[in-house]
Order: structure tokens, then C-alpha cells, then sequence
């Protein structure tokens, strides 16, 4: 336990450090709002620290290793704190919000180290990809990264948040395995304590902000919301009776919960469903779900159906992903859209930012000074050109809600209202953030845009081969209730109930007209009769961008924004979807999974303060509608607790292991050592050769077939000395890098040779042709563990000795150096 207590606190000790870098660029960008600065202070700092490491590695001006980062550690904290100091904004952040602000990262760090404490392998679903990005980027030494289940190319992934993750990690020193638990308990924890103090702020600039205690309260409820809270599934499954309701549409689901509410045993649907997974449902007996609960399948919470071709076609329902952040944490993967997370908490604070100075007679980026508005523009470029490497999709929605920020704080200022103003300052953010990460765009080719255009006209062409017109069914009801009810109860009353609060104008010209205010519901009743019930979003963003619009409230006009922005969102991705690998399986499987993990950031920090609107102003029937609007939420909120309370109740059966957890390649002593020798002797960037899984094995061991090669998300450990190290092999997980190399037919065509080539290494004896492949592939180190033992001929890798000098040997691994 003192092991596990002391990497935290080496942990904590290593994030002060990015809350003091940051700080001075927070006081630049959030001066006005000081509570937010030292909210925002830890992921900014990161950010540009790992940003100027970055690019310095991308110029070829430094090797990203640890002499590196501690520079760029100490340029970029002495550079802001100098420029504070030369302009005499010697400020402090106040104390209020460094304890409350401390308390939550703290508290919510701990609490995944914890949970992760208890499951620490890096193996499993996305996780042998994660912690090998993140390992080989420490071990790349010149970028871009090299990708280490592809020698010879660069990671052609969204590679950004990983190089954030491995500064801290880097500079703690920790073990790989330690660290890598630790990034995700360090996501979170920058996150709760961002979106603690955006609420704070948000309700600060009310007209008739709530007292401390309750401000304090409603910020610590948005970080259980967006990060502890599931969905609905949890507690439907314990009602119900089994985890297949989640195939269920809203008619089914109706019937399941009202039989289990009337206590019988066995439910019967009214008509059977047929789901990918679950095959024909047509009931079940209700089980004990309480003692038996089904943590997995409440990321799945939305299916949508298909025709599949066969004699006679046939209705198949399949799932898209509807993870939520306890589910990310709880499984482990540091994928980008977990990373995204405190960054565009930052991006989202920036936008706050901008739209606070609405009133103050001048534009966001000018402050008097020339110099320090292009400095100031340089920085909301970094921001945002950032969330495009960290994970692509952020990028849109964020562009979006800074720029409506930006048009309504012109729109509300003193000044005459001047489109050309606005239109200047959005292609200047387009071209910063481009420019901040041009060396990443131009070593980056998106799998995105490979598919067959709908339709072949210039510039639609184009457009149609990345945007897809979703035709299939559409999301029902009960859906949005599972995954979104519990914020968008209070966001939704509150929106209606708020007092009007109007700018530039007498309330009787602005306010809001009549038929606007009810288009939502008007929608929503066509919606159930046409089959699209969610096009009652469409007339919410309407309402909700109007009352935008016209509000002369800032904390109020910024909520709007932000419930605006959701419902565009959510309602887009019912008319529209992104063209990728998994269209043929689940076509909008991915664009629903990345926006609907936006929606549940941007709604989780609006929800609280949205509760604050509800009881701003209450008499008569306001009241009545009040009460009932918390009990709702209080209800749901129950409701979505019921999943994190479980998934602890069973983690904490188990042992703490600690942080450190092992590949399937480590399992083994000899196992163990060999990875320590590798992350120790080895030069960064060598090719270190291991076996590749074969899918006709033995079609291939009798000499009837050529290998083909696979090897995504198996439990054997294939691909797992690169992960492990982080150095690049031949060839890792061919799935995966098929899915990275959509849009480079060249590296798409190597696939199938490496596969040949890696087999015949192992498997030929043939001296000759094992040293023309390891030319060709430029191979420094070989690897003999036990998966290659298993499956290659003693002899044929005996003659691997012939070919290079131990300089590992342990039990049953040994490491050859190749000779030259």
C-alpha cells in the first residue's frame, strides 16, 4: 500500500507542476473569470508544455526524451510567468478556488487509482493499442512517433493526447504500466476539477447567483454527472431482469418494465426483436441483475436496424456505441475521445471566456496591445487546433461553439455589430490552429473520405465520400431518456422557466414568439407519428438559439449556447453520419459513440446550473413545476447511479493489485525481465521482431496456404512486446493498422508481404531468406518468447542464432541483437 501511495503522490507532485506552468497563460486568457484560470491552469499548462516539445521534436530541434520536456517545461513556465510580471499581473489564484479546486482533482484522482488499482493490465479491448502508442511515443525519440505494430511508418492515428500523457509520465518516471493508469486517474481528475469550475463561473454570472455553498454543491454534481453518472441501462436492467433490454425498442421496453413492475417472473415482448449479438429475443425469465450485473452492455444503448440480404431479407438490430466516462474509466482504454476530455473542458471554458467580455467595449483578442492580442490569438489556436490530434472529432463542435460565442459577445457589445469583425476573427482561429499543428497535418493521412462518393459532382464528390445521409430507423424516445433524460430534464425546464432577460431592446420586441416556444413540442408529436421523435431536437435548438440570441444574461446566453450546440448534435446525427470502416457493420456505429461523448461533457456541465435556472425565480405554479422538474431529476439521478454504485460493489471484491499491471507477454519472470531489457538497453527507435498472429495456422503449418495475418484485441499477447516497450515491430494488430491505413494504399498493399515475411523468419530455417528480410525491414533485435515457441519449429528458430548475439536469455526467452 505505501508502494501504491507513494506513485501517487510522485503523480500529484508532477501535476503541480502544469498548474504552474499554466497559470500565467490562464490569467491571460481568463483573467476576468480568476476562479476558472486555476480550474484551467493544469490541462493548459500540459497542453503547452507538451505542445512545445512537440513541435521542437517535429522541427527536428530536439529529441523527444526527458532533457527535452524538462526544457520546454521551464521555457514555457519562466516565458509566462516573465510576461505576467513585465505587465505588472502579478496575481495570485484565490485561495477559495485552489482548495475547492485541489480537493475535487485530488478526491477524484484517488478514486481512479482505486478503481484501476484493481484491474491495472494494459490488455484488453483498445488497451494493447493505447499502451503502445503511449510507450512508443516515449521511445521514438525523432517525430513523427513511430508506429510500433508497423515499422517504418509513422502512427497515422490521433496520436496528440498520447504525447500529453507521456510528459507526466516521463517526467515521474514511473513504470510504463504505473504511469499509463495514472494518465487516466490524471484525465479525470483535470476534468472534474474544469467542469467544477465552469459551473461555479457559469452560475457566477447569473443576475442572481446562488450563495457559495450551493455554487460549491452544484459544481461537485456536474463532475458526478459527467464522469461517475451512467445511463439509464444500468438500473433498467436490474428492473427488467437481464441486460438484453437494451435491444429493446421503445413499445418493448414498455411492455418489459410495466410486466416487471406487476411482479412477473418471465417477460413476454409483444413481437420478437433479432439483435446481432443476442440473436431472436422474444422474452426471458427475469434474473437477479442486482447480484449479477452486466457492466458492458449499458455502453450499447442505442440499435439501430437493418435489412440483410439473404432469401427472405431480414430485420437485424445492431448496436452503436454509447459509452459515458465511469464506463471509459472503468475499462481502461486511453482512447482519444477519454483523452479529449479535459481538453475540451478547456476548449469550452475558452468560449465561456470570450463570451464574458460581451459588455466590456472590446473584442476578445483585443487588448491595446498588438503583440499581446496575436499572443492571445496563438494560444485559442493552440486550444483548438489541438482537440483535431488529440481526437479529430472534437474539433468541429468545438470550432462551432467558440465561434457562436464569439459572434454573439459582437453582437452584445457596446459597439456597433459588424459581421466583418466576426468573419476576421473565425479565419484567423481557422488559420492559427492550422498553422500551430501544420507538421501533424502534413504527416497525417485521415482514413476518412475513402469511401465511394453518393454522388460524382466536384466538391460534393468529395464532400459525400466523408458524410454519409443516414436512412435507416431512427433513434426512439426512450433512447434519448436512457442516455440523456437526466440532463436534459433540467436543461429543457430550465431553458422555459428562466426569467427573459433581453438586450438592446424593449422586451416586447425581442421576446420570444409564441410558436416558437412550443415548436419543440409540435415537433415532437409529428416526430412519433412519422417514426423520428427526435426531431423535437431540431425545434429545442431553435428555442434555445433564440433565447441565445436575445439574452441579455451572460452565464444565462452561454447555457443557451451550449444547449443549443447539443441539440444540434443530436439531432444531426440522426440525418447524417461519418463515412469509415465500420459503415458496412453499424453505419453511424462511430459518429453516434464520439458526438453523443461530446453531448455528455457539454450537457453534464450545463445540467447543474440548469437546475439553478429552474429555481431562480419561483412562485405560484413556477413552484409546482419546480418541484416536480428536481424530483424528475432526482429520480434519474438515482437511476444513473445505480451503475457506478454496482460496478464498485463487484471491484472492490477483488484484490488490490496496484498499478502496475503486466501484458499477456509478461507473465512469466522471463517475461518481465526480457521487457525491462528492452526499455533499458535498447536504442529508441529500433525494429525489435516478434511472432504475428496467423488466423490458418495450420493450413499453414502443412504447407497448404500462405499465412494470413490478424491479431486485433487477442488474449494471447501478439503485438505485445511493441506494446510493452514501445518499440516498433514488423508487423502488430493487421485490423487495426488497416483501419489507420485507409487512406494510404501504399501501406495497405505492405500488409499482406509482412505478414509472408514475418512467418518465414520464425518458421523457414532458410538462412538466406531470413537475412534478405531482415534487411528489408531493416530488423534489429529478435524476439523468441513463449508464443513463438508454441507455434515455430525448434529448429527453424535455432537457426535465428546464426543471424545474431544473445543479449537476453532467461528461462524461455531469449533476445538476439542481428548482426550486420
Amino acid at each position: 500500500m505505501s508502494g501504491l501511495a507513494g506513485e501517487v503522490l510522485v503523480w500529484w507532485l508532477t501535476a503541480q507542476l502544469f498548474t504552474i506552468v499554466g497559470w500565467p497563460a490562464a490569467v491571460r486568457l481568463f483573467g476576468h473569470l480568476p476562479s476558472m484560470a486555476f480550474a484551467l491552469a493544469r490541462p493548459l499548462g500540459l497542453l503547452l508544455t507538451g505542445f512545445t516539445a512537440w513541435l521542437l521534436a517535429m522541427l527536428g530541434l530536439g529529441r523527444f526524451e526527458l532533457p527535452l520536456i524538462v526544457i520546454c517545461l521551464l521555457v514555457t513556465g519562466v516565458s509566462g510567468w516573465f510576461w505576467l510580471w513585465r505587465d505588472k499581473q502579478r496575481r495570485l489564484p484565490p485561495l477559495n478556488a485552489v482548495i475547492s479546486g485541489e480537493t475535487i482533482f485530488l478526491i477524484t484522482l484517488i478514486g481512479i487509482v482505486w478503481l484501476r488499482a484493481h484491474d491495472p493490465t494494459p490488455w484488453g479491448t483498445e488497451r494493447p493499442m493505447d499502451f503502445a502508442f503511449f510507450n512508443a511515443i516515449q521511445r521514438s525519440g525523432l517525430f513523427p512517433p513511430k508506429d510500433p505494430w508497423l515499422a517504418g511508418y509513422s502512427i497515422n492515428y490521433y496520436y496528440f493526447g498520447y504525447l500529453l500523457m507521456a510528459v507526466p509520465a516521463m517526467v515521474s518516471g514511473l513504470p510504463p504500466a504505473t504511469a499509463y493508469n495514472l494518465a487516466l486517474a490524471l484525465l479525470a481528475g483535470m476534468t472534474a476539477q474544469g467542469a467544477a469550475g465552469l459551473i461555479e463561473v457559469l452560475l457566477n454570472l447569473l443576475r442572481r447567483p446562488p450563495p457559495g455553498l450551493i455554487r460549491n454543491a452544484l459544481g461537485i454534481l456536474g463532475a458526478l454527472m459527467i464522469l461517475v453518472a451512467g445511463n439509464q441501462s444500468g438500473v433498467i436492467q436490474i428492473i427488467v431482469g437481464d441486460e438484453r433490454a437494451v435491444v429493446l425498442d421503445d413499445r418493448q421496453l414498455m411492455t418489459a418494465l410495466g410486466q416487471a413492475v406487476r411482479g412477473e417472473s418471465v417477460i413476454v415482448l409483444p413481437y420478437p426483436t433479432n439483435a446481432q449479438d443476442f440473436g431472436v429475443v422474444e422474452g426471458w425469465r427475469r434474473s437477479d441483475k442486482w447480484n449479477n450485473f452486466n457492466w458492458w452492455w449499458p455502453s450499447r444503448s442505442l440499435w439501430d436496424s437493418y435489412t440483410i440480404a439473404g432469401e427472405p431479407p431480414r430485420r437485424e438490430r445492431r448496436y452503436t456505441i454509447t459509452e459515458f466516462p465511469f464506463f471509459s474509466l472503468r475499462l481502461g482504454d486511453m482512447h482519444p475521445h477519454v483523452m479529449a476530455l479535459p481538453f475540451a473542458t478547456l476548449a469550452i471554458g475558452l468560449a465561456l471566456a470570450v463570451t464574458a467580455l460581451a459588455g466590456s467595449g472590446h473584442a476578445p483578442t483585443d487588448t491595446g496591445n498588438q503583440r499581446t492580442d496575436w499572443f492571445i490569438r496563438i494560444l485559442h489556436g493552440i486550444i483548438l487546433g489541438s482537440l483535431y490530434a488529440i481526437n479529430s472529432w472534437e474539433l468541429p463542435t468545438y470550432l462551432l461553439l467558440y465561434w457562436g460565442s464569439l459572434a454573439l459577445t459582437y453582437r452584445h457589445s457596446p459597439t456597433v455589430f459588424r459581421w466583418w469583425q466576426w468573419l476576421r476573427e473565425v479565419v484567423i482561429s481557422i488559420f492559427i490552429a492550422a498553422v500551430m499543428f501544420l507538421p501533424f497535418h502534413l504527416t497525417f493521412r485521415t482514413p476518412v473520405g475513402g469511401a465511394t462518393p453518393w454522388l460524382d459532382i466536384p466538391l460534393l464528390g468529395r464532400l459525400t465520400s466523408i458524410i454519409g445521409v443516414y436512412l435507416g430507423e431512427r433513434s426512439g424516445w426512450h433512447t434519448f431518456v436512457i442516455i440523456f433524460g437526466l440532463m436534459a430534464l433540467p436543461i429543457i425546464a430550465g431553458s422555459y422557466l428562466y426569467p427573459s432577460g433581453v438586450a438592446n431592446a424593449t422586451e416586447s420586441e425581442t421576446a420570444t414568439p409564441r410558436w416558437l416556444r412550443w415548436l419543440p413540442l409540435i415537433l415532437l408529436i409529428g416526430g412519433l407519428l412519422v417514426g423520428f421523435p427526435l426531431l423535437a431536437l431540431g425545434g429545442l435548438a431553435a428555442y434555445t438559439g433564440w433565447r441565445a440570441l436575445i439574452s441579455s444574461e451572460t452565464g444565462f446566453r452561454f447555457g443557451m449556447i451550449v444547449a443549443t450546440l447539443g441539440s444540434i448534435i443530436l439531432f444531426g446525427v440522426e440525418i447524417i453520419y461519418i463515412r469509415d470502416v465500420f459503415e458496412g457493420l453499424s453505419a453511424r456505429m462511430n459518429t453516434v459513440f464520439k458526438f453523443y461523448y461530446q453531448v455528455w461533457l457539454l450537457w453534464g456541465i450545463l445540467a447543474p446550473v440548469a437546475l439553478w435556472w429552474v429555481w431562480m425565480q419561483v412562485n405560484g405554479w413556477r413552484r409546482i413545476v419546480a418541484s416536480l422538474v428536481s424530483a424528475g431529476t432526482l429520480l434519474l439521478l438515482t437511476g444513473a447511479f445505480i451503475y457506478p454504485w454496482l460496478v464498485v460493489r463487484d471491484i472492490a471484491q477483488g484484490p488490490l493489485i496496484g498499478l502496475n499491471g503486466y501484458t499477456p507477454r509478461e507473465q512469466t519472470a522471463a517475461g518481465v525481465a526480457a521487457i525491462a531489457w528492452l526499455r533499458r538497453y535498447v536504442p529508441a527507435g529500433s525494429v525489435v521482431l516478434e511472432a504475428v498472429a496467423v488466423e490458418n495456422e495450420a493450413a499453414v503449418a502443412a504447407g497448404r496456404e500462405a499465412p494470413r495475418c490478424g491479431g486485433s484485441y487477442n488474449w494471447q499477447g501478439f503485438g505485445g512486446v511493441a506494446a510493452a516497450s514501445g518499440f516498433p515491430t514488423v508487423l502488430g494488430w493487421v485490423g487495426h493498422e488497416m483501419q489507420w491505413r485507409g487512406g494510404d494504399p501504399k501501406a495497405l498493399a505492405e500488409l499482406g508481404p509482412r505478414c509472408i515475411a514475418v512467418d518465414t523468419i520464425y518458421r523457414s530455417g532458410d538462412l538466406n531468406r531470413i537475412r534478405s528480410l531482415i534487411e528489408q525491414y531493416a530488423i534489429d533485435y529478435i524476439y523468441v518468447g513463449e508464443l513463438e515457441r508454441e507455434r515455430y519449429p525448434t529448429d527453424s528458430l535455432a537457426v535465428l542464432a546464426q543471424v545474431g548475439n544473445v543479449v537476453f536469455a532467461q528461462d524461455e526467452v531469449v533476445i538476439y541483437r542481428v548482426v550486420r
